[in-house]
């Protein structure tokens, strides 16, 4: 990536040469245009293209930290959820996809009398503790939760067997379940047995979910300067951590399909009390 200035220095500010990197080029230009917004008048960001000359690295995505080299600056990672890629002891990490605890107030908000959710989630062995922690952060709820590890070749029916047994279908942002190329026979398998899906984001809702929770980009890059701020002043960048305040995306088209009655977005977004709820899982 060639060297870009994203901010001419000043004597008063501090200066903080980046490397980013991510598998999209946009998302990496648009990262960089609102952290020059958020910071602008505090620190002098510079874009460097390679590890070798940056004090700190900015990374969108743990596939692309496994590609780096173990000696290198540290590193602010972005990414959906925890994973098990390493951090390193002087990395950070913001993870903004929102807990399962937040999406399921979302989801007895607008369907309160779910008493039972249906999740097909993927073969992680690290995703197991965070699944136990939810079936009883939600049977404290009186709601049941029954999961079903997705087989690529059996999603439609591995959907239409779990509506049987549930009232929503509720979906984590797991890029090998829920893609492009999944994303119109999932819907179709949930709508035949008359079950909405709630997740896992904002183009699944395009699509045809009935709504999720999400952090918008300028809500992500808020973060990330909140954590360049801290780097200057600390020489240190703060403990990983999950964003807490989020958007709801609403398909009010799939609503009124299935004759359903829900609250508009800002009465959600003001009935969600985010600072309330937990951050994991």
């Amino acid at each position: 990536m060639a060297a870009l200035c994203l901010l001419l220095a000043c004597s008063a500010q501090a200066e903080l040469k980046l490397f980013l990197k991510g598998t999209d080029p946009r998302e990496i230009s648009e990262l960089q245009s609102l952290l020059v917004k958020d910071v602008g008048e505090e620190l002098a960001l510079t874009a460097v293209d390679s590890l070798e000359k940056a004090d700190l690295a900015i990374i969108i995505g743990a596939d692309v930290l496994r590609s780096l080299p173990e000696k290198r600056p540290p590193v602010l990672l972005l990414d959906p959820t925890p994973s098990s890629v390493p951090l390193q002891k002087s990395d950070g990490a913001v993870y903004w996809s929102p807990s399962l605890a937040a999406q399921l107030s979302l989801t007895r908000y607008l369907l309160p009398a779910t008493n039972r959710i249906g999740m097909l989630v993927g073969n992680r062995s690290e995703d197991q503790s965070w699944l136990r922690v939810f079936k009883q952060y939600a049977a404290a709820q009186s709601i049941d939760v029954r999961i079903v590890e997705a087989d690529p070749a059996r999603l439609a029916r591995q959907i239409a067997e779990l509506a049987t047994h549930c009232d929503v279908l509720l979906a984590q942002p797991d890029v090998t379940i829920y893609n492009r190329d999944t994303i119109r026979l999932i819907l179709l398998a949930a709508y035949r047995q008359n079950r909405v899906l709630i997740g896992p984001g904002p183009a699944f809702v395009r699509a045809g979910s009935l709504a999720s929770l999400y952090a918008p980009p300028a809500r992500i890059a808020e973060a990330v300067a909140q954590s360049l701020r801290y780097f200057s002043r600390n020489e240190r960048l703060p403990a990983p951590y999950r964003l807490k305040q989020f958007s709801v995306s609403l398909n009010a088209q799939v609503a009124r399909s299935l004759g359903l009655t829900v609250p508009a977005v800002n009465e959600l977004e003001r009935l969600l009390r985010f600072e309330e709820l937990p951050t994991w899982p």
